[in-house]
C-alpha cells in the first residue's frame, strides 16, 4: 500500500489594529502532513451536475463540505453553511491550482463580501478528498481554521489536475 502525502497551506485574517501584521505572519505559514488515505465519499468530476439549494454544489464540493462539517460537528461546533461568493473564490481557486499543479494561496480579500470580520483559507491537494481533509485536521494550524467558532460560512472547490490529483480550497468567513 502506498504512503500519501497531502501538502497542504493555511492562512487567517481577522480585521483590526494588528491585521497587516497578521495577515503578513499567517500567509508565511506553511505546513505538511503524511497521512494514510481513507475512504473517499465522492470523486470530482467536471461534469457532474449540481445540486442547488441557496448554492449549487456538486457532488465533490458537496462531500468535502460535509466533510468539513462533520470535523466541526464531532469536536462541539456548528456546521458551516455554504455561501455563494466564497463558493465561487473557492472552486475558481481550486481550478487554478489544478490546472498549475501547485499550491498558493489566494489573496484572501478578493472576491469576498464586504461584510467579513474573519477569513481564513486551508489549500491542498492529494489522492481524495477524504484524504486532504484527514491531512487537515492533522496539521494545527489548518484544523485551528476548521475549528474556529468565528467562522460561520465556507466555500469548498474541487478540482482534478490533469494528472489526475485532486485539489481542494477551503474560504471560511465569520461576520456577515
Amino acid at each position: 500500500m502506498n504512503t500519501t502525502i497531502s501538502t497542504i497551506e493555511d492562512h487567517t485574517t481577522n480585521r483590526g489594529p494588528a491585521a497587516k501584521a497578521l495577515l503578513a505572519l499567517l500567509i508565511a505559514l506553511v505546513a505538511f502532513s503524511a497521512l494514510a488515505p481513507r475512504a473517499d465519499a465522492a470523486t470530482a468530476t467536471r461534469s457532474a451536475k449540481p445540486a442547488c439549494a441557496t448554492v449549487c454544489l456538486n457532488p465533490a464540493q458537496t462531500a468535502a463540505l460535509a466533510a468539513l462539517n462533520a470535523d466541526r460537528v464531532a469536536n462541539g461546533l456548528k456546521r458551516l453553511t455554504p455561501q455563494a461568493q466564497i463558493q465561487g473564490k473557492a472552486q475558481a481557486w481550486a481550478q487554478r491550482l489544478a490546472q498549475a499543479g501547485a499550491l498558493s494561496h489566494s489573496v484572501l480579500t478578493d472576491n469576498v463580501p464586504a461584510c467579513w470580520r474573519a477569513l481564513g483559507e486551508n489549500v491542498g491537494y492529494g489522492p481524495t478528498v477524504a484524504t486532504i481533509e484527514n491531512a487537515y485536521m492533522h496539521s494545527p494550524h489548518h484544523r485551528a481554521n476548521i475549528l474556529n467558532a468565528s467562522f460561520t460560512q465556507a466555500g469548498v472547490g474541487v478540482a482534478t489536475s490533469p494528472q489526475g490529483q485532486t485539489y481542494t480550497v477551503q474560504v471560511f468567513l465569520g461576520g456577515c
